[in-house]
């Protein structure tokens, strides 16, 4: 099949469609991506991530947009000014993690992909005539994840010619993305090659943000990145501590607990340029972590009133709320323990956590009937009796 320019040129677009539509003002926006307005780059780019892949769900249109931009890599036009390649790369690396998200398998999208959905397709609004036919449904969401998972070789040798890029941030977000989608069956043969390269490559790499990208993408990968655990750098340690594979390491849980006692508000900015694995802040997969893996609060204390002392409230789903729930597992509202009474006392300390009007907080602590006011938990702080 056709890639580039020339697929975008042989593709019928009126047939396919995005998250808000017919995918015809998408040829414009492919075609921006080689122009030098920068403004209708922005636009352009910002069309695929809220049209083309829209909150990790793909579309009819994403397969073959996909395809477009694979080709589009080596059109020396994307480096004008700004290069957006590694913008490119990323949205490429989100096709596989999507696909991860569809447990479905492909007999059965084959099946529901075999729904005939083209008297639907000249609808005026075909979200509105379609989504009142189940099997319709079932048919348009089956073929845009069947359409990039034709895709997917495509997309993968485009990762891998990039991976040898000059440009260090392009290698990053391509490796990122080769191991994404060396997850996919067809792809698993690139497992070991791919495993190789990222331990030559970290071991070559001048950078802690390029080292700590390849660990975290061996990690990925299933490899176990034991010997980074000794890393000069704290942040390569942080990344290969949390590799999947690692997660019930002892070394890797007391690495992680260490990073959170001493460093809460240093992590985020250990990095020069995040690794692309991180879609949020670094800390908040730390923690992550520790939540899952750390099932005896006396232990994750110290770290949690670390986080407490160096967040905010709009973090609250993300690392001091999850904390609190993992200190109050019996959600009855009662200080039980030393450990409760003094990770509640230090999100008391830190006043920015304290807004009526928030309601993402005000829900962690309604379920586990605790009072979401800041001078009604510094009272049941100090007449806490625990032993």
């Amino acid at each position: 099949m056709l890639n580039g320019l020339a697929a975008l040129e042989d593709i019928d677009w009126k047939r396919l469609h995005h998250a808000y539509g017919r995918a015809t003002d998408t040829p414009d926006h492919l075609r921006a991506l080689l122009g030098e307005d920068s403004e209708a780059r922005k636009e352009a780019l910002d069309h695929l991530w809220s049209a083309i892949i829209h909150q990790g769900t793909l579309y009819p249109a994403t397969g073959p947009v996909a395809r477009v931009i694979a080709g589009l890599l080596t059109d020396a036009r994307i480096d004008r000014g700004k290069s957006i390649r590694p913008d490119l790369l990323a949205f490429l690396a989100a096709v596989p993690e999507s696909l991860e998200m569809t447990e479905t398998d492909i007999e059965t999208l084959e099946r529901m992909a075999a729904f005939d959905i083209e008297p639907f397709l000249d609808a005026e609004d075909i979200y509105e005539e379609i989504f009142e036919n189940e099997d319709a449904v079932n048919s348009f969401q089956a073929r845009g994840v069947l359409a990039c998972i034709s895709a997917a070789p495509v997309l993968m040798d485009a990762m891998l010619q990039a991976a040898s890029d000059g440009d260090a941030s392009c290698r990053m977000h391509a490796l990122m993305g080769a191991v994404r989608f060396a997850k996919i069956q067809s792809l698993r043969h690139h497992a070991a090659q791919l495993e190789m390269r990222l331990l030559s490559l970290v071991r070559e790499a001048t950078s802690s943000d390029e080292r700590s990208t390849y660990v975290l993408a061996l990690g990925e990968l299933g490899f176990a990145p034991t010997a980074f655990l000794s890393d000069a750098s704290p942040a390569v340690r942080t990344c290969a501590a949390l590799a999947p594979s690692l997660s019930t390491d002892e070394r890797a849980i007391k690495e992680l607990l260490t990073v959170l006692e001493v460093h809460a508000g240093d992590i985020d900015g250990w990095f020069v340029e995040r690794p692309p694995q991180f879609s949020m802040r670094p800390r908040f997969s730390v923690v992550q972590r520790l939540v899952q893996q750390v099932k005896d609060f006396d232990r994750l204390v110290n770290a949690a009133i670390a986080v407490a002392r160096a967040t905010n409230k709009f973090a609250v789903d993300y690392e001091w709320g999850p904390l609190l729930s993992a200190a109050f597992p019996k959600q009855n509202g009662v200080i039980e323990t030393e450990a409760q009474r003094r990770y509640l006392r230090a999100l008391v300390e830190n006043a920015e956590l304290w807004d009526p009007k928030f309601g993402n907080a005000s829900a962690y602590f309604k379920g586990l009937k605790l009072p979401y006011d800041r001078d009604a938990c510094a009272r049941l702080v100090q007449e806490a009796r625990v032993e």
